[in-house]
């Protein structure tokens, strides 16, 4: 499992996901074992954030209920979203095509 992801968080929860595919003899699907798996692997910070769903999971789709959550609380709000590709990114010293890759995020999200 990847190391938590404080400013992406839906994209560690992919990685996180493309891990269970890989797990041998066959990938992971049920939900409560993707929780486990996920809540074992946070260090104590990231776990501090969602600490109220460690402990009181939901009990018909914990893993659901722990990405969403992570996603509302670390994820940038929509209105926070929409400002920054308003006020525009900066090329900087990226490639244009790794700035055309962020904006584009930005505007899927």
């Amino acid at each position: 499992m990847p190391p938590f992801n404080f400013g992406d968080p839906e994209l560690w929860f992919k990685m996180a996901e493309a891990t269970f595919q890989l797990a041998v003899p066959k990938p992971i699907t049920a939900s409560a074992t993707k929780y486990n798996y996920c809540v074992a692997n946070l260090s104590p910070e990231a776990a501090a954030i969602v600490r109220d769903v460690i402990t009181c999971p939901d009990k018909d789709d914990s893993y659901k209920q722990l990405k969403e959550e992570f996603v509302k609380r670390c994820g940038e709000s929509k209105s926070q979203e929409i400002r920054c590709l308003l006020a525009g990114e900066q090329l900087g010293d990226r490639k244009p095509t790794d700035l055309l890759r962020v904006m584009q995020r930005r505007k899927d999200a």
